[in-house]
């Protein structure tokens, strides 16, 4: 969640990555409605509200826990990142028909490329990725897989079946990786797989991990209109 990321995400600005990029595999296509049905279930559907406890850990070796709240009604999302005490360091709401609002903001958490920067990382591991066009096939060692390519270049690779729950892998406009999430215990929620545990891993201009534990998964309901 990017909520999550905040703290990790400011000293990404400061920080380089290192180490060999990885690449977009190739994709061996198929049809197959029940990759697509697997992909759908990995992001939850209607309203609900995630609080985690996350753990980031830098290349450098510093790092902390935070406490990160999400919500989520359909396409709109709520986020907030707290210390351990329950003081709010940052909060940020976003809708298509408004946009991204940013509700509090306590420096250093008040750089307008940091919300920005929250909101992508919250879409990535919760809503389904935008889609010019979605393909469907099998990776090296038989994993099933959607992937989605962008209008702006980017592809989303969504791994529906791999370490006993899903995986999200993101890659640049170049083919680069730039993001690597893997959710782990998956508990069946209606039509939804929530995860106890969920770790990402940012590269490109920063080396970053995040090891996210769910404290409280509360379905809210369908979302109306």
């Amino acid at each position: 969640m990017k909520l999550i990321l905040l703290p990790v995400l400011l000293m990404c600005l400061f920080a380089c990555a290192a180490g060999k990029q990885i690449r977009l595999p190739e994709l061996t296509a198929i049809e197959d409605v029940r990759v697509d049905k697997g992909c759908e279930a990995i992001f939850p559907r209607g309203s609900w509200q995630f609080v985690h406890a996350i753990d980031f850990s830098m290349q450098d070796g510093s790092g902390g826990t935070v406490i990160g709240v999400t919500s989520l009604a359909g396409d709109e999302i709520a986020c907030a990142l707290m210390t351990i005490e329950g003081f709010t360091l940052f909060e940020a709401a976003y809708s298509k028909d408004e946009g991204l609002e940013v509700r509090r903001a306590v420096p250093p958490f008040d750089k307008p490329a940091f919300a920005a920067g929250l909101l992508e990382d919250v879409r990535v591991i919760f809503l389904a990725p935008a889609a010019e066009n979605v393909r469907y096939g099998w990776l090296t060692g038989n994993a099933p897989v959607c992937r989605y390519a962008g209008v702006d270049g980017r592809t989303t690779d969504i791994l529906p079946a791999a370490d006993d729950c899903w995986q999200i892998k993101t890659y640049t406009s170049k083919s680069a990786m730039n993001r690597a999430i893997v959710g782990r215990s998956c508990q069946k929620r209606g039509n939804s797989l929530i995860p106890e545990y969920i770790e990402l891993r940012g590269f490109n201009q920063a080396n970053y991990t995040l090891k996210m534990t769910l404290i409280q998964a509360e379905n809210l309901g369908a979302v109306t209109r």
